[in-house]
C-alpha cells in the first residue's frame, strides 16, 4: 500500500479537466509543486504540443537511474479531492512534468506539503489533510 490521492487537474492553457489517482511521492523532490505524467496523460489535458513549443527539458535522477523529463512551468491547476464526499480540500498551481515511461502520475514532496497532505503512515496508506480535526485519517484513494 502507499498514499495516492484523487485530484482534478485542470489544464491552465486549454482548460481541459480531468481527474487523476495520483502517489503521494515524498523522495521525488522538486523547488516548486510538480505533477509527473506520462505522454498519454499530457494528451488527454491537451498539452502535449505545448511540450514541443514551451516545455525546458530537464535530467532528473531517481534511486538508480537518470532519466530526461519535459517541464511546463505553471501548466495546471491541481485540486485535491476528497475521494468519498467529492469535496475540495485544497488547491494550487503546479509545474507540469512528463516522464516517457513513467507507470502512475505522482505528486512531489513540496506539491504533498502545499496541498496539504500530512502522511501517517506510508506503508498502510493513511493520511489527513491540514485542516482536518484531529483525529480524522484517511485511507489511500484505491
Amino acid at each position: 500500500m502507499a498514499v495516492r490521492v484523487k485530484l482534478k487537474v485542470k489544464s491552465l492553457k486549454t482548460g481541459k479537466e480531468i481527474e487523476l489517482v495520483v502517489l503521494a511521492n515524498g523522495g521525488a523532490e522538486s523547488e516548486k509543486p510538480m505533477l509527473v505524467v506520462d505522454p498519454e496523460i499530457a494528451k488527454s489535458l491537451e498539452l502535449y504540443s505545448y511540450l514541443l513549443r514551451e516545455a525546458e527539458i530537464y535530467e532528473v535522477t531517481e534511486a538508480s537511474t537518470s532519466k530526461h523529463v519535459y517541464v511546463l512551468s505553471n501548466a495546471v491547476e491541481i485540486e485535491l479531492i476528497d475521494h468519498e464526499t467529492g469535496e475540495s480540500l485544497s488547491k494550487i498551481v503546479a509545474d507540469l512534468a512528463v516522464e516517457e515511461g513513467l507507470t502512475e502520475p505522482l505528486i512531489t514532496d513540496v506539491t504533498i506539503d502545499e496541498l496539504g497532505i500530512q502522511v501517517i503512515s506510508f506503508s498502510k496508506g493513511l493520511w489527513k489533510h491540514i485542516n482536518d480535526p484531529p483525529n480524522k485519517i484517511r485511507r489511500s484513494t484505491v
